[in-house]
């Protein structure tokens, strides 16, 4: 019963013609207006930081400390229950959004009463009326759980990215005129709840919902378990993507700890902007497809192939000219990061070629499967970790791009096996992108040993950027030219699309 609604609803939203428009301009959307919304909050938070001093950032961001991490569970797992299980009635979604609401009362309660021994565990008293303002978050979060899983099941992607970016521009808005006021810290404050207070109500006017007592609880037991098992897999997740920065912290001294940092913020920044833009688009898409395989696994394979094609290149580059890199952007005093950078570099290539895996776990609604998995990671990352860290900074580099690839084989054939797809054409989407990376990285060591040795780091770069990016496209239109055609011409095919 509940399979056939299932494939009932991927058919009402165009399972297998629409879904490749909705797809392909929800991606674009989203990179689009992701980064305008971006521009215009750097642009705010520069111009506030000439006003406010070090002070109010410091204050703030003791306040937002524990409000944070209280964030990483405040939705109790349910924005993805919502979006994967479209058997759920009106009154079940009812019953789970007043539960959300409920525990987001509480938490905003317990955080009212608990903030004077918040305040004085930093010893800074006006912390507490920091704490009691922000806990307001929890009641915006709660109430934007159901809107943003139907606007995403909904596959109004548009209408999503436009949001993010508005909630940019009302935050870096208020956050100028409130640092021009003379507001002081409250300026960081207010950008927080105002820009959460409209959001929140755009997202219920966009997408109204009912909400009722969490009564007959045996009626959404299924989507709170589910729920639990998802907040205990994002805790595992933060526990291993924090292990390594809390070793080097607590086993080497903070010199070295703070070379890691910013060889992870380098190695990390354009892959995990590329995934993050495909990462906020598959939640809907492959909810609708999910009793498709077919449909399910060409998806899979197209979006792991096209990120391939531009995470590969991009990891590449930056692990071979990395001395260039760290030299132009930090100064000769960083060179304990450039291995470390080059190490981690490889790892985000793998992370991107493995990033949809989890999205096809979660989104069939194998919540069960990925908490084991995510338990499995900590476990054994953290435990690398603990050895690697013997041989300095390099060695916990070297643990990531060892052992996450090997963590990631039992999600991907189960994967595999849900999508009905042979782990070689996993594998296969992902060549012509390592080909050309191959070739690409033979040419630019190649440049690098004829340059002339007085050779500026800028202009080398340059130099080895320009040679490396000639040959790695000319690779992919001689060898692939007719993969990378059949790739364009999904994305710009004209269909019927779902409405954004």
């Amino acid at each position: 019963m509940e399979a056939t609604k299932a494939r009932a609803a991927g058919s009402e939203l165009g399972v297998g013609g629409g879904l490749d428009r909705a797809l392909f301009s929800g991606i674009a959307w989203t990179a689009v207006l992701r980064w305008l919304g971006q521009a215009i909050s750097w642009v705010g938070t520069l111009y506030a930081a000439r006003i406010l001093k070090p002070a109010d950032y410091g204050l703030v961001a003791m306040a937002m400390l524990p409000i944070g991490m209280a964030r990483m569970v405040e939705d109790l797992g349910l924005d993805s229950v919502l979006v994967q299980d479209r058997t759920l009635t009106r009154d079940q979604m009812a019953r789970l959004a007043g539960l959300a609401l409920l525990f987001a009362a509480t938490l905003a309660a317990g955080f009212t009463a608990a903030a004077h021994v918040f305040a004085s565990f930093f010893h800074e008293p006006a912390v507490a009326v920091l704490i009691v303002a922000l806990s307001a978050v929890f009641i915006f979060d709660a109430l934007q759980i159901v809107p943003r899983a139907m606007l995403q099941r909904d596959l109004r992607f548009l209408a999503l990215a436009a949001l993010a970016a508005a909630q940019f521009a009302v935050a870096s808005t208020t956050l100028v005129v409130s640092a021009k006021l003379g507001l002081g810290h409250w300026a960081l404050v207010l950008n927080t709840l105002v820009s959460g207070l409209v959001i929140t109500v755009l997202l219920i006017w966009l997408r109204p919902f009912a909400i009722a007592w969490p009564s007959n609880l045996g009626s959404i037991a299924a989507s709170i378990r589910s729920g639990w098992r998802l907040l205990v897999s994002r805790a595992a997740w933060y526990g291993y993507s924090n292990a390594d920065q809390t070793i080097i912290g607590r086993m080497l001294n903070k010199e070295a700890l703070g070379a890691y940092s910013i060889a992870t913020s380098l190695s990390g920044l354009p892959i995990q902007e590329i995934s993050s833009i495909v990462s906020r688009v598959v939640p809907g898409v492959f909810s609708a497809s999910q009793e498709h395989r077919a449909e399910l696994r060409r998806y899979f394979l197209l979006l792991t192939e096209a990120l391939a094609y531009l995470a590969f290149p991009a990891a590449v580059g930056l692990a071979l000219t990395a001395d260039r890199v760290v030299h132009i952007a930090l100064g000769p005093q960083w060179e304990s990061v450039i291995a470390p950078f080059r190490i981690l570099c490889f790892y985000y290539a793998v992370y991107a070629a493995q990033v949809l895996v989890s999205h096809i776990l979660l989104w069939t609604g194998r919540f069960r499967v990925t908490m084991w998995l995510s338990i499995l990671g900590v476990v054994c990352l953290v435990a690398g970790f603990l050895v690697a860290v013997r041989w300095g900074i390099v060695g916990v580099a070297w643990s990531w791009t060892i052992m996450f690839p090997l963590l990631s084989l039992p999600a991907l054939i189960i994967a595999a096996r849900i999508m009905q797809m042979r782990i070689r054409q996993f594998f296969a989407a992902l060549a012509p992108a390592a080909l050309a990376c191959l070739i690409m990285s033979v040419a630019v060591i190649a440049l690098r040993r004829h340059l002339p040795a007085g050779l500026g780091d800028l202009p080398a770069l340059a130099a080895e950027a320009g040679a490396g990016a000639a040959t790695y496209a000319l690779v992919l239109l001689i060898a692939f030219r007719t993969r990378i055609l059949g790739i364009f011409r999904v994305v710009f095919a004209r269909g019927s699309g779902a409405t954004v």
